[in-house]
C-alpha cells in the first residue's frame, strides 16, 4: 500500500511540475513574444496548446529568438518527457509484476 502512495505522490509531482513548466512557457511567448504571439492568433485558453503543436504554430516558435522563451521551451520539453517515461515505467513494470506474480 506504500508503493502505491509513493507512485501516486511522484505522478503528482512530476504532473505539476510539467503543468507548470507548460503554463511559465505560454506566458513567456506572450508577453516576451508578442509579435508570434499575434501570428499564432492570440490563443485563448483552451486553444493554446494545440497552436503550440500545430505546424503552423510550430514552425513560428522555432523562430523564438528570446534567451528566455528558448530556455522555458527546453524546460516544458523536458519536464513532459520526463513525464511520460514514468508513465511508461510504471506501467510497463506494473505488466511485467503482474504477468509473474
Amino acid at each position: 500500500m506504500i508503493i502505491f502512495f509513493i507512485l501516486i505522490l511522484v505522478w503528482a509531482s512530476l504532473m505539476l511540475r510539467s503543468g507548470v513548466a507548460e503554463y511559465r512557457y505560454y506566458q513567456s511567448v506572450r508577453t516576451l513574444e508578442p509579435e508570434i504571439w499575434e501570428k499564432l492568433g492570440s490563443p485563448e485558453f483552451l486553444k493554446i496548446p494545440l497552436v503550440f503543436v500545430s505546424p503552423k504554430g510550430s514552425k513560428l516558435l522555432r523562430s523564438v529568438t528570446d534567451k528566455t522563451v528558448c530556455k522555458l521551451a527546453r524546460q516544458h520539453r523536458h519536464a513532459g518527457i520526463q513525464f511520460v517515461s514514468y508513465v511508461v515505467l510504471v506501467l510497463a513494470t506494473s505488466i511485467v509484476f503482474f504477468k509473474i506474480a
